[in-house]
């Protein structure tokens, strides 16, 4: 029965791939026929069109159904079918945990998310204050240089005046 389910699934994808390239249909090509000497010949190069893709299109559903395992994967897929034909009511969560439990590992990661936004962000508010207040500190230096400077120059310039 396996067997029987492997074969027929792969067959189906196969017969649907060509049923679609041979549902392409010659006057799809109508705007080529003016390269083609006869009618023949025209409908020759469109056969040989639709044969290179199916083809193609097959190799690669082969391909694809070997690498992938499909076989095996059809397998589980009917074995669990089996399991669940005897069960009748529906099963919202296979694990069986409650639903807090299974979403607790994405409430984790989100938090874990946030708190690392939030250790950036205050880095970045630390980082932005300290820049703020050296430059008040350098504003506030330069200020009271100039200050001293004025007192300076003003004291030069009177000085030989007092006396």
């Amino acid at each position: 029965m396996a067997d029987a389910n492997k074969t027929t699934a792969r067959q189906q994808f196969l017969d649907s791939y060509t049923a679609l390239v041979n549902g392409i249909s010659t006057a799809r090509f109508d705007e080529f026929k003016d390269f083609f000497t006869n009618e023949n010949d025209f409908e020759v190069a469109v056969q040989e069109f639709r044969d290179g893709l199916q083809q193609e299109l097959l190799a690669k559903v082969n391909r694809l159904w070997n690498e992938c395992d499909i076989d095996t994967n059809v397998e589980i897929l009917e074995s669990l079918k089996s399991k669940a034909a005897g069960s009748s009511n529906k099963m919202w969560r296979p694990t069986g945990k409650s639903v807090s439990e299974q979403v607790r590992p994405l409430v984790v990661n989100k938090l874990k998310t946030s708190l690392k936004f939030y250790q950036l962000q205050l880095g970045f508010q630390k980082e932005r204050t300290e820049i703020t207040n050296e430059q008040k500190t350098f504003d506030s230096i330069r200020a009271h240089h100039k200050e001293l400077e004025q007192k300076v120059n003003v004291d030069l310039l009177n000085g030989p005046n007092r006396k």
